[in-house]
């Protein structure tokens, strides 16, 4: 057993500690006999999931009181409603577009259900405890509601103020086996730095005068050397406080950013199109030093950060809901989800006062060549905020762009991969429109990270941000972010003069894939989004030929060159079986 593991809360165990098949078979109690007609002769394991997926789906169905309810009828429905997405779907269809969680997803619901019903509520304290020296008023009233109790129409006395204790997980006697429900529960306990080496406290290893029994392995003394994770500290300055790491990947380069030239900084990485981590710019941003290192402070320090009163409380776009900057925290903060909601927002330069918070720094400022379509252009900045554990999966920017990424609090692991080099475990359409990858973060980690420094070894990239580093992702690289720490971000996508002709290849070819053009607002339509996707293109070149005629002369010219380089080796190619072909035939 791994040694980050911790028995799950709720009682449950992988299939293969199952000693006695009846324990299996009867898990779900007096409905157990049903579950068995489904499961039956279910040895490997196959139809567990297609079980758990029925359950879920019967779920959906059910409102709060009835989920509450049903998690009494048996341990195994105790396990199952807790452990699924029951209550958080429950939620959902009670609120779909505003989330304000309590505690857990369980208290979420039966939350929003009791103030949709109008029923006065409150949580219980430790004056409401049995036996506490001073009740209070309202404990004299109460009704007493054990955990998952009648919230529903019809008990006694609705009209008083319920005290409601918080859930708090129940490790059932019987044990529940499920592989599915047992991974998720890995998936929350797995450590971030899951497959990181560490690096002694006392710093970088020994020298090469120092006596070494054993030698390590050319990776693991390559990645020591780079020291990617990041360097020791410089002479002269204070000793670094936080756990440092190396990977089997390669390093990221660090480049203090105030030394830098716009010019080395495209000669080095943008035109060879290498990433970068960029130090001591943002630091000196506002934004950086409003929130002081402290997730906590994008809801504390909100009158700082936001453009008036106005807006303090407004909802940012959170995945597939909403929540204001207090609301996001303290979700953020009390959550135990295996893949925590994340801030993602593109708009939310319509809440914060982003003209004083930040600049855009000369690197990515000079050519931001999307900006000749004004309001047109696609989206093209966001803000990032998330748990530990909490990041961004496996993608390639949209629209072939390049981005950075400036991290303001907390620490971030980052992994990336050349253009052509997609991860194992990542599965995207032809077309590259929709990417398939695991569930979460953690989920890539347990099952894929191994394979893939088999694989690309030598070609991935690994490296950990601190608060304020920018990283410099370049157009076309595979990556994915995991936070180590809550974290606050900001991104920016950007066509510039290195990577415009690619820009443009992509717009022509590759329309359906076109993003960033308010496919998902709300009065969106296919038809809408194609037509836009189909016109695009030639949209963004008009404006370009008006803004920068030379430069687009360029664009096309090499466009054309590349052209009659494939004519010219497409000859020299075998010519594969065509669609309409009567055989494969040499062609001499």
């Amino acid at each position: 057993m791994h040694a980050f593991y911790k028995p799950h809360p709720y009682g449950v165990y992988p299939r293969g500690n199952i000693a006695n098949r009846t324990d299996y078979d009867q898990r779900l109690g007096t409905l157990s006999k049903l579950v068995t007609a489904i499961t039956r002769g279910d040895e490997d394991g196959s139809n567990e999931l297609p079980f758990l997926e029925i359950m879920q789906s019967i779920f959906s169905f059910l409102e709060v009181p009835d989920l509450c309810r049903l998690s009494r009828v048996s341990t195994g429905f105790y396990v199952l409603t807790h452990c699924t997405d029951a209550f958080k779907e429950a939620y959902t269809m009670l609120s779909p577009k505003r989330l304000r969680y309590v505690q857990s997803w369980k208290d979420t619901a039966v939350s929003g259900y009791l103030q949709a019903a109008g029923k006065p509520f409150r949580w219980a304290t430790a004056d409401d405890a049995p036996g506490a020296s001073k009740p209070t008023a309202a404990k004299k009233t109460k009704m007493e509601r054990r955990d998952g109790g009648k919230v529903g129409k019809g008990a006694e006395g609705d009209t008083a103020v319920r005290v409601l204790p918080p859930h708090s997980p129940v490790a059932v006697r019987r044990p529940f086996f499920s592989d599915n429900l047992f991974q998720s529960w890995m998936c929350c306990i797995l450590p971030v730095d899951y497959r990181l080496h560490k690096v002694p406290a006392e710093g970088l290893p020994p020298s090469a005068e120092a006596p070494q029994k054993r030698k390590a392995p050319a990776h693991r003394r390559r990645a020591h050397a780079d020291a990617a994770f990041p360097p020791a500290a410089e002479e002269g300055q204070a000793a670094r406080p936080k756990q440092q790491y190396t990977s089997a990947f390669k390093p990221v380069e660090r480049r203090d950013g105030s030394q830098l030239s716009f010019e080395e900084f495209r000669r080095e990485f943008e035109k060879p199109n290498t990433p970068v981590v960029l130090t001591h710019v943002a630091t000196e941003w506002p934004f950086f030093k409003i929130l002081n290192e402290k997730f906590c402070n994008l809801s504390a320090e909100k009158r700082l950060l936001v453009k008036d009163a106005t807006v303090l409380d407004a909802p940012l776009r959170c995945e597939y809901t909403n929540m204001n900057l207090d609301e996001y925290v303290q979700y953020a903060m009390t959550q135990k989800d295996e893949r925590p909601i994340y801030m993602f927002d593109a708009e939310f330069g319509n809440v914060l006062d982003i003209d004083r918070l930040y600049t855009v720094p000369d690197f990515f400022a000079r050519d931001d060549f999307f900006s000749v379509m004004g309001a047109e252009r696609p989206k093209y900045r966001w803000i990032i905020a998330g748990p530990q554990r909490g990041g961004s999966s496996f993608h390639v920017d949209p629209n072939y762009t390049n981005a950075w990424n400036a991290n303001l609090t907390g620490r971030k692991r980052w992994l990336l991969f050349p253009p052509g080099a997609t991860p194992p475990g990542v599965v995207p359409s032809e077309n590259m429109a929709e990417v398939a990858t695991p569930v979460s973060l953690s989920e890539w980690l347990l099952n894929n990270y191994d394979a893939t420094v088999q694989q690309f070894r030598r070609l991935g990239y690994e490296c950990i941000c601190e608060p304020g580093d920018i990283m410099f992702v370049p157009s076309g690289w595979w990556h994915s972010v995991i936070n180590l720490e809550d974290s606050v971000a900001i991104t920016q996508n950007y066509v510039s003069e290195s990577n415009l002709s690619n820009v443009v290849k992509f717009l022509r070819y590759m329309k359906g894939s076109i993003s960033g053009i308010n496919e998902d607002a709300d009065d969106a339509t296919e038809e809408g989004t194609k037509r836009r996707q189909v016109g695009f293109a030639e949209q963004f070149i008009t404006a370009m030929e008006r803004k920068h005629p030379a430069l687009m002369a360029s664009v096309e010219e090499r466009l054309q060159e590349e052209h009659r380089e494939r004519e010219k080796r497409r000859p020299m190619a075998l010519p594969l079986l065509e669609k309409d072909s009567e055989g494969f035939h040499f062609d001499f």
